[in-house]
């Protein structure tokens, strides 16, 4: 059973990341610019040489695990389902480009919901997260590892999560609040006729609610395997803003500021409670304090930039859901283990190994 070093973890999200920067301009490009009519674009030049340079990497290492003979196969650790990941984004991306060409170019929620676009999120899922597989069903990191020996695993949740919020970026609350300023100053934008003040709300809420699970639920997923460093929730929550973002052009650079309040606080929580593999209760701790801090800071950044026109039961009462809907996710990702008390390392590790 070959294992990869950090190095060589390193490499393949230093790739990912190639890959990501070329699907956040492709992004960008399906939603601002209105003359695209063509698959073969520079983003997308971007985007499909780093999944090339990314594929032979990961080729190599599995040559290289084999011993480069043909008689002797086998991935590295991780690396396995990674590998289909990748024949899946080279067969999509193929479909994408004979899709393009018989149906267009599409754009906005269009392009989140094209079977070839599912197709490469799945494929790109799968290989982004290798570096994470590769860590997790290792020991060399340890209960605690430093932020330079999570790394690699680290920039692999983030990429993985990033690229969920793009799937759901129509319900992305970094990407459009306009639901949350007062009416006047989005009315003009829709020339065809107004959208009902309610549905738009409704909107708004929904975003808070999705874009809150997607942050939530990698910092926990964390706190099942290791105690992760001080830094780790503040990198994943800035990159998934900033990075949402961008495909604006950068029109709401605000919420980037209150995403990495939220990150902070869910660090501040893991330190102040010894968060970690077994303890339930710092657990659950995380996973309400945490989205509180978020979309406190979130709604105050909206208040300082625009104002909110949402009345202050949908503000307050999402602050407070979302805190709720934090404890929930921790009771599914770690249930009460009975007849242990609620820190109980030794307990937690046994149930795990039996789930």
């Amino acid at each position: 059973m070959t294992r990869t070093s950090w190095r060589e973890d390193m490499v393949t999200a230093a790739l990912c990341a190639w890959v990501v920067t070329g699907m956040v301009l492709d992004a960008w490009a399906h939603q601002n610019v209105s003359q695209l009519e063509t698959f073969f674009t520079p983003w997308h030049g971007v985007l499909y040489s780093g999944f090339f340079a990314l594929m032979a990497w990961m080729v190599s290492r599995t040559l290289a695990a084999a011993g480069w003979r043909r008689e002797r196969a086998g991935a590295p650790v991780g690396y396995g389902l990674g590998l289909v990941g990748v024949m899946l984004f080279l067969v999509s991306g193929i479909g994408d480009g004979i899709w393009h060409t018989v149906f267009g170019i599409e754009r906005d929620v269009e392009a989140a919901l094209s079977p070839t676009h599912i197709g490469l999120f799945v494929g790109a899922l799968l290989v982004f997260t290798t570096p994470l597989r590769a860590a997790w069903s290792s020991d060399r990191l340890g209960a605690a590892p430093s932020l330079k020996a999570l790394l690699p695993a680290l920039l692999s949740l983030t990429f993985a999560t990033v690229l969920t919020s793009f799937l759901f970026f129509y319900v992305s609350a970094f990407r459009d609040p306009s639901s949350t300023r007062p009416f006047e100053q989005w009315a003009g934008q829709f020339a065809g006729g107004f959208p009902s003040l309610s549905y738009t709300r409704q909107l708004g809420l929904a975003s808070v609610v999705v874009t809150n699970l997607l942050l939530i639920a990698p910092v926990l997923l964390l706190l099942r395997r290791w105690r992760p460093p001080f830094g780790s929730a503040t990198l994943l929550f800035t990159a998934v803003a900033a990075l949402t973002t961008a495909t604006q052009e950068f029109a709401h650079a605000e919420l980037v500021a209150a995403a990495a309040v939220g990150g902070l606080a869910a660090d501040w929580s893991i330190a102040r409670w010894n968060g970690g593999p077994g303890r339930v209760g710092a657990h659950r701790l995380v996973a309400v304090v945490t989205p509180l801090a978020l979309w406190t800071s979130y709604f105050l950044a909206l208040q300082l930039h625009d104002g909110i026109a949402w009345a202050a039961e949908l503000w307050t009462g999402s602050i407070v859901f979302a805190g709720l809907a934090g404890l929930v996710l921790s009771v599914l990702m770690v249930p009460p283990t009975p007849g242990t008390t609620v820190d109980d390392p030794e307990a937690e590790v046994l149930a795990r190994r039996g789930a």
